[in-house]
């Protein structure tokens, strides 16, 4: 479920539409964190333990709202066969958040983007944005994005105490965090990786996919 905006673009209201679509499921996994996996020296480099948010790249479907116009933090949150993934393509060397601390009562969240990538298309991606209640990043997003519906949404959803995101094969939700994160006290655990290992700076959706692409 979503709440729309007057200044949302239409695009977008029928970007979600199609996401619906293609991720209803039945089927949900518990989870207590978000996931970030980067090389290790970024770990190492970081100030005061300090993740800082970064300007949103030009990944993904090229109208993005948030593409190039804010900053945040990117982590995942789907798992793989109900665990955290084994590999990742972002480094090898991985931080879990716990949910509570990013995802509590004042956090808003959004709808920004559907997409499959060139090479990859049978996978799916849902970028959604998690806001701290009416700070800079929060009024941007109200502006610009389909905010969703914190309990009853089909991609990440907070009942109570708990923590549900949507388990469907070769769909991957993803998390624009838009403040800092103090990662101080965390565990960092070593894992494989996909590729070259490290963030490719943002790749463009697929053109012409039946499935995540709107003409408008």
């Amino acid at each position: 479920m979503a709440e729309g905006s007057s200044a949302v673009p239409d695009y977008l209201e029928t970007l979600l539409e199609k996401a619906e679509k293609h991720c209803s499921s039945r089927y949900f996994d518990e989870v207590d964190g978000l996931y970030r996996n980067k090389p290790g020296d970024y770990f190492t480099q970081l100030q005061n333990n300090i993740m800082t948010p970064q300007m949103k790249d030009n990944g993904g479907d090229p109208r993005c709202p948030i593409n190039g116009k804010h900053e945040g933090v990117f982590f995942g949150v789907t798992l793989w066969n109900r665990r955290l993934p084994t590999k990742s393509p972002y480094g090898d060397t991985r931080v879990k958040v716990p949910l509570e601390r990013v995802f509590d009562r004042s956090a808003r969240l959004y709808f920004a983007d559907f997409y499959c990538m060139s090479g990859q298309s049978d996978n799916h991606y849902v970028t959604l944005v998690l806001t701290e209640r009416d700070s800079e990043a929060d009024r941007f997003c109200r502006e610009h994005l389909v905010r969703l519906d914190k309990k009853q949404n089909v991609f990440l959803r907070k009942e109570g105490g708990t923590y549900k995101t949507l388990r469907q094969d070769k769909v991957w939700v993803e998390v624009f965090y838009t403040n800092e994160v103090n990662i101080k006290g965390l565990d960092l655990t070593e894992t494989d990786v996909m590729g070259r290992g490290s963030s490719s700076g943002g790749i463009p959706k697929t053109s012409g996919c039946e499935i995540c692409c709107v003409q408008i």
